[in-house]
């Protein structure tokens, strides 16, 4: 593993330490709704991941574990001794990492449209390919790429949510970009983890998610001891920003009774 990276981060809110990892690639402001839903009983700590926002880009490729280290040295950093991880896409990938590394610094896990499962072989080639495109063209043919499977069928792709993502991906590093796509192509199944959680749990999935079906959510709530799975309908992968309302609800049901 490299040394952990220096994250960007913004904190909001007083309580229990609450951390909310984003997806690739995006950065910390796609859990603005949920911000101003938890922020009253909640420490919040949104990061910046390595390669995304304002945090550095190395080039490289990132592990999850390697993800997973940066986050844990930020609550090091911040003298957080334990915390309730929240992770969307790669970074609920990034929250199983964590689990294997350091279970003793997680409370809480929040898994939101995202999946235990490993890579299939065609995906896989998927990601690797995407990360050559990304050396060579930078964001804006990910984010032609990617858009359109990001939201739910009907989704208005040229509402200002819409753009402001497609916007968020043309502008994210392209080191960034392949570095992720490379560590999520070699990240482990995490089934077997999740089996071994002795923490609250609750599994947050989109209807309509054509990137992680709902089947993946499905999965990982039935491996996880008592966790709880919440179904938000019209929703497909950016389901914080299509059904914001019941996105927040279903976390802060969870988090009031930590």
């Amino acid at each position: 593993m490299t040394a952990p990276v220096k994250l960007h981060y913004v904190e909001q809110g007083q309580g229990n330490p609450v951390i909310l990892l984003h997806g690739f690639p995006f950065d910390h402001t796609i859990w603005q709704a949920q911000v101003d839903a938890l922020s009253d009983h909640c420490r919040l700590i949104l990061p910046d991941l390595r390669g995304h926002g304002q945090s550095p880009a190395p080039d490289g490729i990132y592990t999850m574990d390697e993800l997973a280290g940066d986050v844990i040295a930020l609550m090091d950093d911040l003298h957080i001794q334990r915390a309730v991880w929240i992770g969307h896409s790669m970074g609920g990938y990034i929250l199983m990492a964590a689990l294997r590394l350091a279970p003793e610094r997680i409370s809480g896990i929040g898994l939101v449209a995202t999946q235990a499962s490993a890579d299939s072989e065609e995906r896989r080639a998927g990601r690797l390919a995407a990360a050559e495109k990304a050396l060579q063209e930078g964001g804006a043919p990910v984010a032609q790429m990617m858009i359109k499977a990001l939201f739910a069928p009907g989704f208005d792709l040229i509402s200002p949510p819409a753009q402001r993502i497609a916007d968020l991906i043309s502008r994210t590093a392209w080191t960034g970009l392949a570095g992720s796509q490379r560590g999520m192509a070699a990240r482990p199944d995490s089934i077997e983890t999740l089996r071994g959680v002795r923490v609250p749990a609750v599994v947050i999935a989109g209807a309509n998610d054509s990137i992680i079906p709902l089947d993946g959510a499905q999965q990982m709530a039935q491996a996880i001891p008592g966790a709880r799975l919440v179904e938000i309908a019209d929703a497909g992968h950016l389901l914080m920003l299509e059904q914001p309302e019941a996105v927040s609800a279903a976390l802060r049901s969870f988090t009031e009774r930590l």
